[in-house]
């Protein structure tokens, strides 16, 4: 497996309120659960809630991975992260008045054996490269996709849309959530991107997929935000690169050389545990 992440707070917001969580092979947590979970938050609301917001969402989530798959693999164990998660953030509006209305995407990809869950909610994304033919495999929670999904709009029309960042599913704006979770089968070489809008809004789908064709995934996140940055960046971007090698995909023992190898081959990149 090879893995690359970066977050950018791009060229015009005063700060960064994306979050991501990488979970790798090779990681203590990976080693106790069995599974690698890999994670995008954009977060939402004033006064830096959105950046709490995101913040709390992984380091739920990683909290949540230490209990919730040791027994069980499964679509509800990620449903009830999904509501944990919320209740999380939900909570602390509710004691913090001045966070009241913050919340948060949250695009999460979870990897056992040759299974992989998604767990989705709001408009951050999971693409997949297949045999070089690239996917969006999450739906946009926000009106202007639905509106395309209905006919509507044109993919096109929503993206200089003036209500395109209204978003009708996010997490901890209300107190119960219904996020997208299905699971899927792996093939070797699959190439999984999560990315916040920043990314998506700002380059197009084929110029994603150039650069994970183009280039060695351990420099495409990278690759990617620069992209976006170089196209305007008008928002905080985040992006998590995962590239299938092997199935199933193996967790390294503890003391083994290529778990080592791993960890000095990845020392560094954003948002590793």
């Amino acid at each position: 497996m090879k893995i690359s992440s970066f977050t950018h707070k791009g060229m015009v917001r005063p700060n960064n309120e994306d979050s991501c969580l990488v979970v790798p092979p090779w990681s203590s947590l990976s080693l106790q659960t069995g599974v690698c979970l890999f994670a995008v938050a954009d977060g939402m609301g004033g006064q830096n809630a959105g950046e709490v917001a995101s913040g709390l969402a992984v380091k739920t989530a990683r909290n949540l991975l230490k209990t919730s798959f040791v027994d069980e693999f499964s679509v509800s164990a990620v449903e009830e992260m999904f509501a944990q998660i919320n209740q999380e953030i939900w909570g602390y509006a509710q004691k913090h008045p001045e966070a009241s209305g913050m919340g948060t995407t949250f695009t999460m990809l979870i990897l056992k054996g040759s299974a992989a869950i998604i767990g989705h909610i709001g408009d951050s994304r999971l693409y997949r490269m297949r045999n070089k033919v690239l996917e969006q495999i999450t739906h946009d929670h926000s009106l202007v996709a639905e509106q395309v999904r209905m006919g509507k709009l044109t993919p096109e029309q929503a993206r200089v849309h003036p209500t395109r960042h209204i978003l009708s599913r996010v997490l901890g704006v209300r107190q119960f959530v219904e996020p997208d979770v299905f699971e899927i089968e792996l093939q070797k070489g699959d190439t999984f991107l999560l990315c916040s809008d920043g990314v998506s809004g700002m380059i197009e789908d084929n110029q994603i997929a150039e650069r994970l064709r183009s280039i060695d995934p351990a420099r495409t996140a990278r690759a990617i935000i620069n992209a976006a940055n170089a196209a305007g960046g008008k928002d905080n971007s985040t992006a998590v690169i995962v590239k299938i090698e092997e199935l199933p995909v193996e967790i390294p023992g503890k003391y083994s050389l290529k778990r080592l190898q791993s960890i000095l081959a990845h020392w560094g990149d954003a948002g590793t545990f």
